[in-house]
């Protein structure tokens, strides 16, 4: 018998602390990324491919795993994706 998929995960709002961890680890894989683009010349296209390529997988993953309904999981993924990107977009360059 199939189970009905579970809710998304973003159904109730995160406690601080998971928050704050999100952030240290966005921060982490942003330096991360950046290090390994700088040792290795790739250029920034190569970057964003690779941490696209690396969101999609993970997330894939646990929506199968978690039982999600994978097309409104990939809608959440995607609607965060843009909330970011557009949130980035405003701010000052710096060099």
């Amino acid at each position: 018998m199939n189970k009905p998929p579970l809710p998304l995960p973003h159904s109730a709002p995160l406690p601080a602390e998971e928050v704050h961890a999100g952030r240290r680890l966005t921060e982490a894989l942003v330096q991360v990324a950046a290090e390994h683009a700088r040792e290795r010349g790739v250029s920034e296209s190569v970057v964003v491919a690779a941490l696209s390529s690396a969101l999609g997988c993970v997330a894939a993953a646990i929506a199968r795993s978690n039982g999600f309904d994978l097309a409104r999981y990939e809608e959440f993924v995607a609607a965060h994706f843009v909330r970011v990107f557009q949130a980035e977009s405003v701010r000052p360059v710096f060099h």
